[in-house]
């Protein structure tokens, strides 16, 4: 990856967000850039936020970058990134909220980027294992698959690809020959890689949120979209971004 925005405002998910980026700059050795969009011309509660997320870094080798800016958040963010870039955001919607179509904002920045978009819960994030990777029919499961095999890789955990398939004999059969598909994917992306399979005939947010329940890391499949226009983020995504139980990674 080229770079690693996070998006700051001071609040408990932000500062998870920062955590959580710190440990992937650490894997790869990537520059941390750390983004804080106000509202406000003067803003001292976003100036100590910014010195709290400084100091948070400031052990980093290859040390932090700041960028202040006004206007709204999702969007400067969005509009700050580059593809390659992981752009990082912090999110309270850690409890299960189906049927509420609530915005938020790493909802809105998950579905108008460019580039691969991280969701971290405000939550404890200790001993988990093992990257999970939503499998579909959509042609942007392809990204998610190569992205969920080069994490699993770089992290030395094993891959879980998760289908969630009608309970007939079609869906299964149809179900398995996805599963068979990924795993070849993944093979040719990372051949060292173990790979797991799972065919779940439960709705496919819930079974991709248990699955992920103790995972370092969900990755999911977005739909291409223009920066300028709001994209219209598929309803498992969704729902997966609204009841997080682990981090989230959005490919492109």
């Amino acid at each position: 990856m080229n770079r690693i925005i996070v998006g700051i405002d001071g609040s408990s998910p932000s500062v998870a967000a920062l955590r959580w980026a710190l440990k992937e700059a650490e894997l790869d050795h990537a520059g941390v850039f750390l983004h804080h969009v106000t509202a406000l011309e003067d803003d001292p509660a976003g100036e100590r936020a910014l010195e709290k997320a400084v100091d948070l870094a400031g052990e980093l080798p290859r040390g932090v970058h700041v960028r202040t800016s006004r206007g709204d958040a999702a969007r400067m963010l969005v509009r700050d990134a580059r593809r390659g870039d992981l752009l990082v955001v912090g999110s309270h919607k850690t409890g299960y909220l189906r049927g509420r179509v609530t915005g938020t904002k790493s909802v809105l920045v998950a579905s108008l980027a460019r580039c691969a978009v991280a969701v971290v819960p405000d939550d404890t994030l200790g001993h988990r294992h093992g990257v999970v990777v939503g499998v579909s029919s959509d042609p942007e499961c392809h990204a998610a698959i190569i992205e969920g095999a080069v994490e699993a890789q770089r992290r030395r955990e094993e891959l879980h690809l998760v289908h969630a398939a009608p309970d007939s004999p079609q869906g299964s059969e149809s179900g398995r020959a996805l599963l068979a598909s990924a795993v070849n994917l993944a093979s040719l992306t990372a051949p060292s890689l173990t790979v797991r399979r799972r065919l779940s005939h439960r709705r496919a947010a819930d079974a991709l949120l248990d699955a992920s329940r103790s995972a370092n890391l969900l990755v999911v499949g977005a739909a291409r979209t223009d920066a300028e226009q709001p994209g219209v983020p598929g309803d498992v995504m969704l729902e997966v971004l609204l009841n997080l139980t682990s981090p989230v990674m959005v490919a492109r």
